[in-house]
């Protein structure tokens, strides 16, 4: 169990320091992409959150001006959705396995989100300000 929570933690690690946030956004992880097998670069664009493959959203915290849009980027060639738990968060995206699925929002907040498909161990925030 061990051994499990430290490949787990490793690879939450990794993931989150896939993608990078530019001016006027801010994200938990550095510059950079992510490819893998099935994969494409992920685009290094302020306010863009990646699907990666091992199931992870990176990076896992993004922070954004209220009124703009974070783009969820599917590069994993798996099937996800983007699902928020918080109240008054912005319409879900339904289950997509490629392309990019812009999300607006107009109103400061924290808001949680994970893919319903993966469970909570897929999961992210966005952070209005």
């Amino acid at each position: 169990m061990k051994t499990l929570s430290r490949i787990l933690a490793t690879v939450a690690i990794t993931a989150a320091a896939a993608c990078g946030g530019g001016s006027g956004y801010s994200s938990g992880g550095g510059g950079g992409t992510t490819t893998g097998p099935n994969q494409t670069a992920c685009p290094s664009t302020p306010g863009t959150v990646c699907l990666v493959s091992g199931n992870q959203f990176s990076p896992t915290t993004i922070t954004v001006s209220h009124g703009s849009n974070v783009t969820f980027d599917n590069i994993s060639a798996t099937t996800h959705n983007v699902t928020f738990t918080t109240a008054g968060a912005p319409a879900n995206v339904p289950n997509f396995a490629s392309g990019s699925q812009p999300v607006a929002f107009p109103t400061a907040g924290t808001y949680n989100y994970h893919c319903t498909i993966h469970g909570l161990s897929m999961s992210g925030v966005v952070i209005v300000q």
